[in-house]
């Protein structure tokens, strides 16, 4: 299943060529693990999505026992299954490639030759549920939370982040320890992006009801 962008727009449309290199800097709408790009700066959709698929409807997903919580986030507590679709990610991957990521809450990023870090430039059309839109600061928020309040795989998850940082409101910068990792920028592409004006007064670690506020196509009621 393919999602769309909850703020208008299904892929990342861009006015930056594919990459630019200067001085071993690439800025691109997206990255490859393996080989090029299958898909262009102005590419509307991946080829085996449909556009013009109807709206609206039910459909009806399995799920094994029950749940107390709807933060999948933490160790604590049983999450409500499919909680995950409420949020879009910084990029998003495409299924008809080895392993390649697109734009999705980012519309850009750009890296050195070596990968020692990445920075993520956010579409600026990218909104919360409320309307708030997305910026670097909340980007900051969620990986700190993640890292020092979330399940413990996400401290090892992102070990060799060793800084993260707003440049300005919609750029976020993530300094990287190990350049011989040549998939971690792909892999912090596929960070969600929590609204910290939502969760900075709530306890994060705590299993709670309250539904949580996301950015993607589908919403709890």
């Amino acid at each position: 299943m393919k999602r769309s962008l909850s703020f208008g727009v299904f892929a990342i449309l861009l006015v930056a060529p594919l990459a630019l290199f200067a001085e071993g800097l690439t800025k691109s709408h997206g990255i490859a693990m393996h080989g090029n790009l299958k898909y262009p700066a102005d590419y509307t959709h991946f080829e085996y999505h449909n556009p013009k698929a109807p709206k609206g409807g039910a459909v009806s997903l399995s799920g094994f026992g029950t749940f107390d919580s709807l933060n999948a986030d933490i160790g604590k507590g049983d999450p409500l299954a499919y909680i995950e679709l409420i949020y879009d990610t910084l990029m998003v991957q495409s299924q008809d490639e080895p392993f390649s990521m697109y734009g999705l809450l980012a519309e850009s990023l750009e890296y050195p030759a070596d990968r020692s870090w990445v920075t993520f430039h956010l579409n600026p059309k990218a909104r919360f549920h409320d309307g708030t839109p997305v910026t670097a600061q909340d980007v900051v928020f969620t990986f700190n939370r993640l890292v020092n309040e979330g399940r413990p795989h996400y401290k090892a998850y992102y070990a060799d982040v060793v800084k993260v940082e707003a440049l300005d409101k919609l750029s976020v910068k993530f300094s990287l320890r190990d350049t011989d990792n040549r998939e971690l920028i792909l892999i912090l592409g596929q960070l969600k992006v929590l609204p910290k004006h939502f969760w900075e007064e709530r306890k994060f670690a705590e299993v709670s009801l309250d539904i949580p506020m996301g950015s993607g196509p589908y919403r709890l009621e």
